[in-house]
């Protein structure tokens, strides 16, 4: 049996096999990642460690473990299978069970001295200078709990306060290392804001570790219960301080942290300067961050931020706030929050932050919209729940116009029903009709449900059955009453194009005097044509669409900005210079209505200003602005729209084509990967050629590191795919089939490259036209495979007219322009045509050529270009100098192709 050891001995970094525990800092790490795992069990393992290759009883590790507290047996069986589940990851199988005697750990390890541990814990008392900021005092206990103390402390001459946060050996340090870590990220993200508490310091290298924060007030239970406010304040006095404590929360999710501790402890009541109340949230100590990546973005070291498994559970928390999904081992998310937030929204307005929601809570709240919003906000289903906070705040800012919309929605229910019966007669003979049909609905209904919002008092009863006549009019006397037996349109069989020009024509005619309902239909009908590749008829109903929303609702509403960036992405993937120019001109006006405060914010508005920014800088070619547009709306879906499919899909898998185009491919293909495995992005949620658009892109990322082997059968497989389901001539279908042929090229097969390369720049040509960008890169493209498989005429005639239309076209700015120019250029010189090369290399661009291919060193790569040409064209005396420099500058920093150098260097060893 082993001594007990000294409690005064030395700390010591331990290592086996990949794994290292060190002692000091409380932290295990396998593979050079932390671990999360609880303290006790980290305890256990520094007992094994002290005794390798003996066994250490059962009773040793009760009294050097868990010293002083009753426990039950199985704690130490616990502890000790969270431990073998955390060295499991490093196949480090060493902890032995010596049956009814105790445990024993096997095999050499190496230890490093790292400090001495203190003879005895800490005993905090008012009065008592703060250790390590010695010129603070304890003031007062403000809580405590297994392994941490919480203390407010002044500063004796100035009477300033602190809070200090103290883990009692090691134990919640993890939690307060997290805390320090995502109130940076709230804070280099959000800026300064009085809602959040701020962390000032920390001290996390020796004992007592502690985080030391402002201080934030009191305590909402406790500040409640002094001034009154749960009895004297009104409802929507209550409600208007809870939105501010659903504004922090929402404001945190937008940045990718979840609280996941909230609760009326957890937000403290501070005065304000104007004689209100500022609520603050705190103890982020059980938070989460949704992208772990922000943290390298933002040069924030992850102190806190650990490692778990795929499936590991996070039921951390208060019980009496924690959602059903997180008792029963699934991961916290933004909907679990917004339970939280539920119950506490209940708790406030009935007056008692301590009555559990029982059964028959309902009957507390006599508003029905309230219960309603409660009801949705703790749904025991999270798929069932509000996806947001910002829903919450929206819900909860607009009851009273709610109560006006329930009413007119009741006076449109009739109209609904007659419409459904008016669609029985079409559905046998025409189902995609129906789902014409049922598509302009959905825009009606839409439309329908934001009556209310142009209404500055509640219409009569007539009123809004005059209107739900009239969309029941369109429906079936306009669309239905021409395809039935006997209608204009039944005998012709019209098509889904068709039945989509029918509706748009009768508008103006048949809601005159209605603009929300008739910009709810044009932005129904400018999605359907946007759908269908018809991107002018899209743009024209969504200029209409924002037009009629702008007069029913105003310029700045919600509803019309955010069609009026729905039109800008329409605008964008026109594709040509005029929709390019007016699609800057609208997000200019957008951005502009929007207001700088809105759009930095975490709301509809900002996600879709982000989208529209990223597609029209994307479409562009301009691809940094266009990656910093889709982060930002990434990280707004996922707040926002977590359950949103087909809105993830479109940012994040322009993303990783913005991250392919700027030759990062070993970041693109685990974002690739990761979209592909994604549950929310199945083909059954997105479709088929979705799916087969983030096939396509891993292969581009494959043949750009040149496994093309691997690229070859995912891409054919993907454009295959996008054939058949949305045809030959496509643009997606042909975008892919370029990409097939590019892959034969860099492989060297240029029997096959060629002939898919020449289709594709011909369907091209016939169905979007010559002058089109994508027409013109396809024809730069062939010019790139005509030259290198041998046809160099053809080759270096299809690189002009692709260089030259473009800047034509597109402005001598143009990304793509500049590519082929500088390719041509090339090119040139292999031919012997200095002069016209020289000529090329004038009018090239470092900004714009950077901007296609973010690769550094363009201003030295266009020196060395010129001067080659000079040296080669016979102005050795010229071009010699700028040679030498730019080569000098290029092997520095690494940024140019060893062909290159070797052919440059070569240049200046000739005669």
């Amino acid at each position: 049996m082993p001594p007990s050891p000294s409690p005064d001995v030395r700390l010591y970094r331990w290592r086996f096999g990949t794994v290292e525990f060190d002692e000091a800092r409380h932290e295990l790490r396998v593979a050079g990642l932390a671990v999360d795992i609880e303290h006790k069990p980290l305890q256990v393992l520094s007992v094994l460690l002290r005794h390798v290759g003996e066994v250490v009883t059962k009773e040793e590790l009760f009294d050097q473990v868990w010293t002083g507290r009753i426990t039950v047996d199985h704690v130490l069986a616990t502890a000790v299978g969270k431990l073998r589940k955390a060295l499991d990851a490093a196949d480090e199988d060493r902890i032995a069970t010596v049956p009814r005697v105790g445990y024993r750990l096997e095999g050499p390890v190496e230890r490093v001295a790292q400090g001495q541990r203190r003879e005895t814990s800490l005993d905090f008392a008012a009065g008592q200078a703060v250790p390590g900021r010695e010129h603070f005092v304890l003031e007062r206990p403000l809580g405590r709990t297994l392994g941490s103390e919480v203390w407010l402390a002044r500063q004796p001459r100035t009477r300033d306060a602190r809070v200090f946060k103290f883990s009692l050996g090691g134990e919640r340090l993890a939690a307060i290392k997290r805390e320090a870590t995502l109130m940076r990220v709230l804070r280099d993200t959000l800026g300064e804001r009085d809602d959040f508490v701020r962390v000032l310091d920390w001290n996390f290298e020796s004992e007592p570790f502690f985080l030391e924060c402002e201080y934030g007030g009191q305590a909402l239970p406790d500040w409640a219960d002094e001034h009154g406010a749960l009895a004297g304040w009104d409802r929507a006095r209550k409600l208007a301080f809870f939105l501010r404590i659903a504004a922090a929360v929402d404001a945190a999710h937008g940045v990718g942290v979840l609280h996941k501790d909230i609760k009326p402890a957890n937000v403290l009541v501070r005065a304000r300067g104007d004689e209100a109340w500022q609520p603050c949230l705190t103890d982020f100590g059980n938070s989460r961050l949704l992208q772990p990546e922000r943290l390298a973005e933002l040069g924030i070291t992850g102190m806190g931020m650990t490692v778990t498994t795929a499936h590991s559970g996070d039921g951390s928390g208060t019980p009496l706030y924690l959602a059903p999904e997180l008792i029963t081992g699934q991961p916290a998310t933004v909907r679990s929050d917004v339970y939280a937030l539920g119950v506490l929204l209940y708790q406030w307005l009935i007056g008692d932050l301590r009555r559990p929601m029982a059964p028959g809570w309902e009957r507390d709240i006599d508003d029905p919209l309230l219960v309603d919003d409660i009801r949705r906000a703790t749904d025991g289903d999270p798929a069932q729940r509000l996806g947001s906070v910002a829903e919450l705040i929206d819900r909860l800012s607009s009851l009273a116009q709610r109560g006006a919309q329930a009413d007119q929605q009741a006076a449109a229910a009739d109209a609904a029903r007659r419409v459904q019966r008016a669609l029985e007669h079409t559905r046998a003979r025409r189902p995609w009709v129906v789902a014409t049909i049922a598509m302009l609905s959905v825009g009606l209904l839409a439309s329908s449900a934001l009556w209310w919002r142009s209404e500055q008092q509640r219409k009569s009863a007539a009123m809004q059955a005059a209107r739900a006549e009239a969309v029941t009019r369109f429906l079936s006397d306009d669309l239905i009453g021409a395809l039935s037996p006997g209608g204009a349109g039944f005998e012709g069989d019209p098509t889904v194009r068709q039945m989509l020009e029918k509706a748009g024509k009768p508008l103006a005619q048949r809601f005159d005097q209605d603009p929300a309902v008739r910009g709810g239909i044009h932005a129904a009908l400018g999605d359907a044509w946007r759908t269908l590749g018809d991107r002018e008829r899209a743009a024209s109903h969504l200029r209409q669409a924002v037009q009629d929303y702008g007069r029913a609702f105003g310029v700045d509403d919600p509803q019309t900005l955010i069609t009026r960036y729905g039109l800008i992405r329409t605008l964008a993937y026109a594709g040509t210079p005029e929709s390019f120019a007016e699609g800057t001109r609208q997000l200019e006006e957008a951005d502009r209505l929007a207001g700088k405060t809105r759009l930095q914010g975490e709301n509809e508005v900002a996600l879709y200003a982000a989208i529209a920014r990223g597609q029209l800088h994307f479409q562009q070619l301009q691809i940094e602005p266009s990656l910093v547009a889709h982060r930002r709306a990434d990280l707004l879906q996922r707040a926002l729209r977590p359950d949103d499919a087909s809105m993830a899909a479109l940012i994040r898998s322009n993303i990783a084509d913005g991250l392919l185009r700027s030759d990062r491919a070993d970041e693109a293909i685990p974002l690739l990967q990761n979209l592909l495995a994604d549950p929310l992005l199945d083909p059954k949620r997105i479709g088929e050629s979705t799916v087969a658009g983030y096939r396509v892109m891993l292969a581009r990322a494959l043949r750009n590191l040149g496994r093309y082997s691997e690229a070859l059968p995912i891409a054919e497989t993907a454009a295959t795919t996008t054939e058949r389901i949305l045809g030959p001539d496509d643009y997606t279908t042909l975008v892919q089939m370029s990409l097939v042929a590019s892959i034969h090229d860099y492989a060297g097969d240029c029997a096959k490259a060629l002939p898919i390369a020449r289709t594709v720049r011909e369907r091209m040509a016939k169905r979007y036209g010559e002058e089109r960008q994508a027409t013109l890169i396809e024809t730069g493209n062939l010019g790139f495979k005509e030259y290198d498989c041998g046809d160099r005429a053809a080759g270096l005639a299809y690189l002009r007219r692709a260089e030259s239309g473009l800047r034509r076209h597109f402005g001598e700015d143009n990304v793509a322009a500049h590519s082929f120019r500088y390719a041509l250029a090339g090119h040139l010189v292999t031919e012997g045509q200095y002069t016209e090369a020289l000529e090329l290399v004038e009018g090239l661009s470092v900004p714009a050529l950077t901007a296609g291919d973010s690769t550094p060193g363009w201003g030295h790569r266009l020196q060395a270009l010129r001067g080659q040409i000079l040296m080669q064209s016979g102005r050795v005396q010229e071009g010699r100098p700028l040679l030498v420099s730019a080569m000098a500058a290029l092997g520095e920093t690494g940024a140019a192709e060893e062909d290159d150098m070797r052919e440059w260097q070569r240049l200046l060893q000739s005669p």
